[in-house]
């Protein structure tokens, strides 16, 4: 029997316009009047996140926030969140450093706001992009897991574009660096022969990386959710189609990845499923018998 469903976000429960699609977002309700729990289980920190939960009426059930790929959880139904950790201004100086050394754009993310970090090469290529898309003048400088500008507004107002890291005053949650898929794949094998010792570090996307706090993921925190909840490994499925993904589908029985994910996760998975666009997660209930 199945108590529960988590799920990632870009790239797995939203498609490619940031949407829940009508025909899965109605499984899973239904599921939701039928006792199953809700995950939603994402770099994003709940600014981002409670939108979509309430879209899929988890604020009625019990449904839970895992929250920026593990150091927080929050419980929708009781509006009560708990924070795990933080990564402290001088725990990250070195490898904030580090990164603004590199072709990449980093950020270091709060609940509601972050620091962001860019060259003046990046800098040109957005001016370049804003001017051939038409875009407004206070639109975001700041890249996105897709695109190297995105409007995160909604759940980040407040951006500071940074040129020094100790313009960073405050305790942030993680690091993001974006950058294209050929050279994020250097800095990664980079980043983790210099600093795998210190921090988590994943490819959530194919041109995003994510830095963590040590000995914090996804699938941690899912066990933490699981014990809580008295939820047994065959009772979870997980879905995802990013390598922060993978530590949940360690932690159950029934995992999937993502059409569209990239080979190394979907190895990870028990099953492979269609992609985000093409209602994959629906597509799993379904051959499960958990969806018409």
């Amino acid at each position: 029997m199945i108590k529960a469903i988590v799920m990632d976000m870009d790239g797995t429960l939203l498609d490619s316009n940031n949407k829940i699609l009508p025909e899965t977002k109605k499984a899973l309700i239904d599921l939701e009047k039928k006792g199953v729990s809700l995950i939603l289980a994402s770099g994003r920190s709940y600014t981002r996140l409670l939108p979509y939960a309430k879209e899929l009426e988890m604020d009625k059930y019990h449904g839970y926030l895992l929250e920026v790929d593990g150091i927080a959880i929050y419980d929708v139904h009781e509006d009560k969140r708990s924070v795990l950790k933080r990564m402290e201004p001088q725990e990250i100086e070195e490898v904030f450093t580090y990164l603004m050394g590199l072709d990449c754009e980093s950020m270091a993310c709060f609940d509601d706001g972050l620091f962001d970090y860019f060259n003046e090469d990046i800098y040109q290529l957005k001016v370049q992009l804003r001017k051939e898309m038409n875009l407004p003048d206070d639109y975001p400088w700041t890249a996105g897991p897709w695109a190297w500008l995105a409007d995160m507004r909604d759940g980040y107002p407040k951006i500071s574009y940074i040129k020094t890291f100790d313009e960073i005053n405050r305790l942030v949650n993680k690091i993001q660096l974006m950058q294209d898929e050929d050279k994020l794949a250097i800095i990664y094998a980079d980043l983790l022969d210099k600093f795998s010792n210190q921090f988590e570090i994943f490819r959530t996307c194919p041109r995003q990386l994510e830095i963590l706090p040590k000995g914090f993921s996804k699938g941690k925190t899912l066990e933490r959710i699981m014990k809580q909840n008295g939820w047994q490994k065959d009772e979870v499925l997980a879905f995802g189609d990013g390598e922060n993904d993978v530590s949940l589908f360690e932690v159950v029985d029934n995992s999937y990845a993502m059409g569209q994910a990239k080979d190394y996760v979907k190895e990870k998975a028990a099953f492979v499923t269609k992609s985000n666009n093409e209602q994959g997660i629906l597509e799993a209930l379904k051959q499960l018998g958990l969806a018409n």
